[in-house]
């Protein structure tokens, strides 16, 4: 009889604890623009499944990230920006917008580039990386 009450409360230990979420990057997009003297380059992706505290009923998430770039010529430029989101609500954080804007100047050529992001949940310490894909054109 012991044994068949410690098995039915492990399953229920286990039943009730904490699913951690999959850390996620969605929807990446960039594009650029032509300016007098260069380009501005935009660029966003969207994180979900990041870990969350809740302190006096605010939900608060830290996400740090960096911005690599592949330029045309297959050049592989690392941390070419970076920061960090801090995000507080009044209910759960559902998912959250990281987003750069780099001015490329008349140095860099026209063709296709991608840009990379880096994420890192800093509560949960899980990273992870989605690319986009932008024109530069004359």
């Amino acid at each position: 009889m012991k044994k068949l009450f410690l098995i039915a409360l492990l399953l229920l230990v286990v039943a009730c604890s904490k699913k951690q979420e999959k850390f996620e990057l969605f929807s990446a997009e960039s594009f650029a623009y032509s300016m007098d003297k260069g380009w501005e380059m935009n660029g966003t992706v969207r994180a979900k499944g990041f870990e969350q505290n809740e302190n006096d009923k605010k939900f608060s998430a830290k996400l740090s990230y960096t911005i690599d770039l592949v330029t045309v010529d297959d050049k592989y430029l690392t941390g070419i920006d970076s920061g960090t989101v801090d995000k507080t609500a009044d209910e759960k954080i559902s998912e959250i917008e990281v987003s750069t804007q780099l001015k490329l100047d008349s140095s860099y050529k026209p063709g296709t580039y991608k840009v990379i992001f880096n994420v890192k949940d800093e509560l949960s310490k899980q990273s992870a990386s989605l690319w986009s894909f932008f024109e530069l054109s004359k």
